[in-house]
This record gives C-alpha cells, sequence and structure tokens, in this order.
C-alpha cells in the first residue's frame, strides 16, 4: 500500500529539487535572470527608481523581485526621483549640454536626472566652438587610422577624412559601437556553426563573424544560394536565386517555421548545414499560424529589406515574416538584386548633382547626394533610406512646435528651441552648448543675464533657494554682493556638491 512521504522522510538534495520545481511551477521565472551582462551604457529607468547601465544589468540586479523597466522621464527631479544609479565605469565619453564630458551615458543620466540637462552628443565635448575649429587641407599624407565613428553617425577612413568632411561642425572621435557599420568591429563571437551568406557573395561561419570581418562595410545576409551558385543542385538550393515567380502555395518545415512555397522552404534551408528542414504535414504549423494572427500591420509605404532577399512593405510586415518563418532584418530600404553586379565606378559627381537635400543612406550615413554615396559605397549594394533613418537627418522633415525654449546651437547662434535648430540644419552635425557661449558678444545691461534652464539648486545667504548659480549671481549683483552661495542643495536641506563629469 503506497503512503505519501513527509517532509522529514525526504532526503535533503531531493528535497532542493522538489522545492526548486514548485518555484518554477508557481511562475517564478528564475531562469531569465542574466549571470553576467556586457559593459555597455545605454541607461534604463526601473520601476525601483533606480538608473542601471542597461537593461540586462537591471534584471540580474533586481532578479526575481518583480522589477520592470519605466519611461526614462520618470528618473528625473521633477518626477520624484531620489537619483539613485547602478552605473559601471565603461569608458564611452559623451557631451553633455552644459559643456562637460561624461564617463558614460549611464553618468550622464545622472546629472539628467539631477540638473535636467540633455545629451548633445557621442564622444567628448571640443575645447573651442566648433565653427572655430582647425581644419585640415588636405589628407593625402594623412595616417589611415579608420574606420572612425563620428560623432554625427557617420563612419569615415581616417579622422583627418572625418574632420576635412566636416570641418566647422564639431565632429569628434566617438565609440565604434556607436556606428551602425562599426558597432560588430572586434566583438567576440560564439564559435557556432550556422553558415551564413554574406551580400559580397562569401560565406562565413555565421553571422557575428560576418559582421565582425567586415568592419565599416555595409555587408548584410542573403540567401545562402547566392553564394553557393555552382553548387545549388548539390546542396539542395532552387535553380533561381529568388522565388518571385513562385506563387503563394503555403507549405510547413520541420523547423515549424511556414513558408509561402516550397521554393522559398528550400532556398532559406539549403546549403552546407547539419541540419536540413524538409517539408511537413501543414497541420504541424498551425499553432504558428495562430500565434501570428495578433500582428496587425497596415500599408504605410517604409519599405524594410530582410534576409530572405525580399521588400517587405513596412517594419510590422517584417515581424509578420519573422514570427511565421524566422527572416530577420538585413537592412532598411528596398532589397537590391543579387543577380546583378552594383553600378559604380570612376564616374564623378558634378556640383549639379547636389541637392539642398542630403541622401540617408541603408548603411546610417549621410551622403550630399545619390551619385556621391553610389560613388562612396561602390560594390555594397546601399540604397537610400528614409531620412528619418540617419543621425543628422532624422529631424529634416519635423514639425516643430512654436514655443520658447531658446537654446544655444553648436553654430554659436540662438535657436527658439533644440527641434528648430536641428531641422533647419538639416544633414549637419548640430547640437546644443552652454549659453554663455552664444552670449559672449552680447553686452548685458546692470544685472542682466540670461540663464540656463538647468536645475541645481543652491541656497543663498538670504535663506532662499536659487534654481542655479547663475540666479544666485543675478541676485548678488542686484544685492550689491550681500547675498552669497550658503550651501549647495536647497535651503534646509544641504548636500555635497557632486562632480560627475570629467572635464
Amino acid at each position: 500500500m503506497l503512503r505519501r512521504l513527509t517532509a522529514m522522510e525526504i532526503p535533503g538534495f531531493t528535497l532542493l529539487i522538489l522545492l526548486s520545481l514548485a518555484q518554477i511551477l508557481d511562475g517564478a521565472d528564475v531562469y531569465s535572470c542574466p549571470r553576467s551582462c556586457q559593459k555597455v551604457s545605454n541607461p534604463v529607468c526601473a520601476s525601483d527608481g533606480v538608473i542601471y547601465a542597461n537593461e540586462c544589468e537591471m534584471r540580474r540586479r533586481t532578479c526575481g523581485r518583480g522589477v520592470t523597466e519605466v519611461n526614462i522621464d520618470l528618473c528625473t527631479r521633477s518626477s520624484g526621483s531620489r537619483c539613485d544609479h547602478k552605473c559601471n565605469n565603461e569608458h564611452d565619453p559623451v557631451c553633455a549640454s552644459d559643456g562637460r564630458t561624461y564617463l558614460n551615458r549611464c553618468i550622464l543620466q545622472i546629472e539628467i536626472c539631477m540638473k535636467g540637462i540633455a545629451l548633445a552628443h557621442s564622444g567628448p565635448c571640443m575645447n573651442s566652438t566648433a565653427f572655430r575649429e582647425n581644419c585640415p587641407v588636405s589628407c593625402k599624407y594623412a595616417p589611415k587610422d579608420g574606420p572612425v565613428c563620428g560623432s554625427d553617425g557617420n563612419v569615415y577612413k581616417s579622422t583627418c577624412e572625418m574632420k576635412f568632411k566636416t570641418c566647422g561642425q564639431g565632429v569628434v572621435r566617438t565609440s565604434l559601437k556607436r556606428c551602425q557599420t562599426t558597432k560588430h568591429c572586434g566583438e567576440s563571437c560564439w564559435r557556432i556553426s550556422k553558415p551564413t551568406c554574406g551580400s559580397d557573395g562569401r560565406l562565413y561561419h555565421n553571422g557575428c563573424a560576418m559582421k565582425m570581418k567586415n568592419c565599416g562595410k555595409h555587408v548584410f545576409e542573403v540567401p545562402i544560394s547566392h553564394c553557393v551558385s555552382n553548387r545549388r543542385a548539390e546542396l539542395g538550393c532552387p535553380d533561381s536565386s529568388t522565388c518571385d515567380h513562385k506563387g503563394f502555395n503555403p507549405v510547413c518545415g520541420s523547423d515549424g517555421n511556414l513558408y509561402d512555397n516550397e521554393c522559398e522552404l528550400r532556398l532559406m534551408n539549403c546549403g552546407p548545414q547539419k541540419f536540413h528542414v524538409e517539408k511537413v504535414a501543414l497541420g504541424s504549423c498551425l499553432p504558428k499560424v495562430e500565434r501570428c494572427k495578433i500582428i496587425k500591420c497596415g500599408t504605410h509605404w517604409d519599405p524594410v529589406c530582410g534576409t530572405d532577399g525580399k521588400t517587405y512593405e513596412n517594419w510590422c510586415k517584417m515581424q509578420l515574416a519573422t514570427c511565421r518563418k524566422g527572416v530577420q532584418l538585413a537592412h532598411w530600404g528596398t532589397c537590391t538584386n543579387f543577380t546583378t553586379i552594383d553600378p559604380c565606378g570612376s564616374q564623378n559627381c558634378s556640383d549639379s548633382s547636389y541637392s539642398d537635400v542630403p541622401v540617408c543612406g541603408s548603411d546610417g550615413n549621410v551622403y550630399r547626394s545619390e551619385c556621391e554615396m553610389k560613388k562612396e559605397t561602390c560594390g555594397q549594394r546601399v540604397v537610400s533610406v528614409t531620412l528619418d533613418r540617419c543621425q543628422t537627418t532624422k529631424h529634416c522633415n519635423a514639425v516643430c512646435e512654436n514655443r520658447r525654449e531658446f537654446v544655444c546651437g553648436s553654430d554659436g547662434k540662438f535657436y527658439r528651441n533644440e527641434c528648430e535648430m536641428r531641422s533647419l540644419n538639416c544633414g549637419k552635425h548640430m547640437y546644443v552648448i552652454p549659453f554663455k557661449r552664444c552670449l559672449s558678444s552680447f553686452q548685458m545691461r546692470g544685472c542682466s543675464r540670461i540663464c540656463p534652464a538647468e536645475f541645481d539648486p543652491i541656497c543663498g545667504t538670504d535663506n532662499k533657494t536659487y534654481s542655479n548659480k547663475c540666479f544666485l549671481e543675478i541676485e548678488n549683483c542686484r544685492s550689491r554682493s550681500l547675498v552669497s552661495k550658503k550651501h549647495h542643495g536647497k535651503c534646509g536641506h544641504p548636500v555635497q556638491e557632486i562632480k560627475n563629469y570629467l572635464y
């Protein structure tokens, strides 16, 4: 006769296993907690009010506590935050609107929380005003130290070329991971064998190796049949490099994905792979069909190229393809014909080919014209995409509100607000700098000042709290030096002045 065992009769190790299983069954997502995270600084605000270095660090440090990511604007003093943080010491300098350089974006986020300043650009701040910087006349004998990621989001062949092409814009060298075609440079790849065909016609060990070996180049994944054109029949690939000529006749693969037709199944799974995908009964893919039904897409045109070589109408249609058959993003914009050679060469781009509106390339770089883009990216299959996909052109078509939030631009001019500054300088590297640099040529009368909107409270000797040092100086001038600084922070709540910036 069977009887129920008591806790005292169960061996310790077995009891531990049973308790762990019970915890999992109760819904504790213990395995979603990462053991280690990459040392990157992409700050997030968590529901516990703390600023973490990145989303992975938040999950690691708050494992099992139900902490989630919330809007970054909630980690500000105005929202009641104490600006607590768990930042790392990654060296990835950024420049802030106060003209100071901070160690990384997470450290800057602490100052944003405390004072209300903003990110100006990646990379260190310049010591001088942008339009007064010294620029090279020629780069003929300059060292080829590229690829170089500029603070404008463009990739250059050398530091000299960066300064030559952006003279007067204050572009500085920044971390390679801040630019699209250099973010995987020097990356450590897992030794996983998943043959990947690159748009350069070469076969790579895996996708990570493809991106790492093409640092600074626009190389993306395409169907494997493009790389094995001479061995298609041997490796189970269809005769053609595309399946556009085939109709819609859905088939289910043994990998659980739903393909448009049998040709597409072979196209996406042929080649020197360890596991081959076969056609199975359509009913096996019904669970996936049900899962993907929740994705509802519009018909707006914002083309995306998938790793299957197909152009999708918009990002949502791309996500639907990802859900159904595992297609990933190759690049923004339309796909090119992989069977043809990308036309380029020694064509000269005349001044008449340049337009007032720059061109945003699918490689994340901004060019003066379509002609210049084709010439500089010869053989890389770069196409023009919507302006909002590049850093210096994303605000070109912005509709700015007529609100008065005056900012000082890096060109030394005042603008009504930051949106207006960026839209009027489409394609240029523009950023906010301290007010005093735009006021250097102005002669103020009496005690007049134009103070920044930063909130860095200071208590005066008159026991009044001033928003920042500038307002205290105005009062000091008016009172003829009778009011000075008593302590940092609000009156009655003195705090130690913390300097989070490098310089």
